[in-house]
């Protein structure tokens, strides 16, 4: 018995309507797949959370990173995985973002804050930041003094009307003309002073945040001779990094039980920095940066945060 032409229209209707809910589930299945695939491999989307980058990204901006890169340039920005959580028993998801300043191979060196790199001086951008002492004629910088120049980060550090700001080089001469400061003064440590906060964290290497190295950056196939000194620099490198038995009984060095004196580097390293120099924890902390921790290069800003 042939069927009404109403029942036709209506199973044809609803023929297509589950022909078309199957598409819609298809295609967003397929999108999903291909965003998965994209953030995984390709780019990411992060959120900035801390202040190590101050004028160049701050604390809330949205960025885009692009995961396809093997290796980076001096300059570039990138976004990684703290590589001292195993040592300082940080969780697994924590995440960094600063400039890289030395690649696998380069030698790297601090000199009264200035970058040197394989024995050549850097030219330093205008948006690095370093903490000043300021010295006022015996005024109050109020709120909206700070505000006119910029006087974010910091505050008093006297009762005599001394304060301590991170600027950068043009803002600390702008802020020298005003009438109420005294004296703008960049704050340096000296040269040969230890500070055991710093890597490799042994008085056998008398460095500090502003005084630093010469340190060679090691790469892949590279032969790291090995000695009760040199072994400060590459403890983490080869236990915590690259995964070996490490120990050191007296002025012996054992890898994996094999009494050594030199060792084979597995990865390449890098050696990053906060923009905000003086108030960044980096390298200067915690040491090298294998490649494996790299996620990716910062390459644009998606959205910016409101001062």
């Amino acid at each position: 018995m042939e069927q009404p032409p109403q029942t036709k229209i209506a199973k044809s209707i609803e023929h297509h309507v589950k022909h078309s809910k199957l598409k819609l589930a298809i295609s967003a299945l397929v999108a999903l797949f291909v965003f998965f695939v994209v953030k995984g491999f390709v780019f990411d989307v992060i959120r900035v959370n801390s202040s190590d980058m101050l004028l160049s990204y701050k604390y809330g901006d949205v960025l885009l990173i692009r995961k396809l890169n093997r290796s980076y340039a001096y300059g570039d920005v990138v976004y990684f995985e703290h590589p001292g959580r195993n040592a300082d028993s940080l969780p697994m998801d924590i995440y960094m973002m600063q400039r890289v300043v030395a690649t696998p191979g380069d030698t790297f060196q601090l000199i009264n804050k200035q970058v040197y790199l394989n024995g050549a001086k850097m030219p330093e951008d205008s948006i690095l930041q370093h903490n000043y002492f300021i010295k006022t004629n015996k005024a109050l910088l109020d709120s909206a003094f700070c505000l006119k120049y910029r006087l974010c980060e910091g505050g008093a550090i006297s009762d005599e009307f001394d304060y301590s700001y991170s600027l950068t080089r043009s803002e600390s001469l702008v802020l020298q003309k005003d009438s109420l400061i005294k004296s703008v003064e960049l704050k340096t440590e000296k040269p040969d002073t230890y500070d055991e906060s710093c890597f490799p964290g042994s008085p056998k290497y008398k460095w500090n945040a502003d005084q630093y190295g010469k340190l060679y950056i090691p790469k892949i196939d590279d032969t790291l001779r090995l000695d009760s000194t040199s072994i400060h620099l590459y403890r983490s490198l080869i236990a915590d990094h690259e995964k070996n038995k490490l120990e050191i009984k007296r002025d012996s060095i054992f890898i994996n039980d094999q009494l050594s004196t030199y060792y084979i580097v597995k990865k390449n390293y890098y050696f990053v920095m906060g923009d905000n120099r003086d108030n960044a924890t980096d390298s200067r902390r915690w040491g090298f940066l294998p490649a494996n921790l790299i996620i990716g290069k910062a390459v644009g800003t998606i959205r910016k945060m409101k001062p």
